[in-house]
């Protein structure tokens, strides 16, 4: 049960990223990725969403939120015991 719980939550999650992708506005686009990087991979991919022009910006978004639906989506049929 924990583990269709965790998945659905992160389902919505994903859809949310794939949401502001779409319909958000330029300023939360570009504020989406704001805070402190946590180690040096978080970084990277930080300083490159900053280099992307907003077009890309709202492409990589929505692939990621893509990504997370589809895997959450795998996880939860999948990997049901």
């Amino acid at each position: 049960m924990g583990l269709v719980l965790f998945s659905i939550v992160f389902i919505l999650v994903g859809l949310f990223v794939m949401w502001k992708a779409i319909f958000g506005t330029k300023k939360e686009v570009k504020e989406f990725s704001s805070g402190i990087p946590a180690d040096f991979s978080d970084f990277f991919l930080m300083i490159i969403y900053k280099l992307f022009p907003p077009i890309l910006r709202r492409v990589f978004l929505f692939l990621l939120g893509l990504s997370i639906v589809v895997g959450f989506i795998y996880l939860l049929f999948f990997y049901r015991s």
